[in-house]
């Protein structure tokens, strides 16, 4: 091999550190350029609630549980998402009407509603139906918009006793709590969303079985399965 003169040598290494110095620019450059976009963006302006871990349909998300269930995430600025929670302390004394998976948002329509959002208007062949709350006995307590019931009629007495669902997976529209009076029993009423034909079974069981139970049931379950 050739020996390099000193000479050339030396124009070697220079081109080579020229190369270095201009690679070097160009990662300095993209770096402003991030930087400048980054600092244009700026930092995000508002949080919404998510779920820490998976949250179960029903949960009573009070200020101790909602420490260890909720969160707040950034959302880059300028965007508007309707229906969010902002704030957890929005969610104590809720209860969840489904199921949230680990880091999913908390909406309105989770927790049941809002003011902006509600249960959508009577359709075409359905009725709205009252029954007192304390056909839901203990699980009243577990009763919100959203929640869906079996209504349960129970007749005779004895050994010629019988039960049977009147029906099945009606949508709980509003719960009018008017708490525990004097007498022990829980007043107030459950109004459920119901079909025609439903409406006139719940009605007449209201007014002539011996009992009518509310039975909460679970989302997933599909109704008539």
């Amino acid at each position: 091999m050739r020996a390099l003169r000193p000479s050339a040598m030396i124009g070697r290494l220079r081109r080579r550190g020229l190369g270095w110095l201009l690679a070097a620019a160009v990662v300095g450059a993209v770096a402003a350029l991030l930087a400048i976009r980054a600092a244009s963006e700026g930092p995000p302006d508002r949080f919404v609630v998510v779920a820490a871990k998976a949250i179960p349909a029903g949960t009573v998300l009070d200020a101790q549980s909602a420490a260890g269930l909720l969160s707040r995430a950034p959302v880059p600025a300028g965007l508007r998402l309707r229906g969010l929670v902002a704030d957890p302390a929005a969610a104590h004394g809720r209860r969840t009407v489904a199921p949230l998976a680990s880091g999913e948002p908390l909406t309105l329509a989770a927790l049941g509603g809002g003011p902006e959002s509600g249960p959508r208007p009577l359709g075409a062949g359905e009725r709205a139906v009252s029954v007192p709350l304390a056909a839901a006995g203990v699980a009243a307590a577990t009763l919100v918009p959203g929640i869906l019931v079996d209504a349960v009629a129970s007749t005779g007495e004895g050994s010629a006793g019988r039960s049977r669902v009147v029906v099945e997976g009606a949508e709980v529209l509003a719960v009018e709590d008017a708490g525990l009076p004097e007498s022990g029993i829980i007043a107030g009423a459950v109004l459920v969303r119901v079909s025609t034909k439903e409406a006139l079974l719940l009605t007449e069981a209201l007014n002539f079985a011996r009992e009518v139970r509310l039975l909460v049931r679970p989302f997933a379950e599909p109704v008539g399965g």
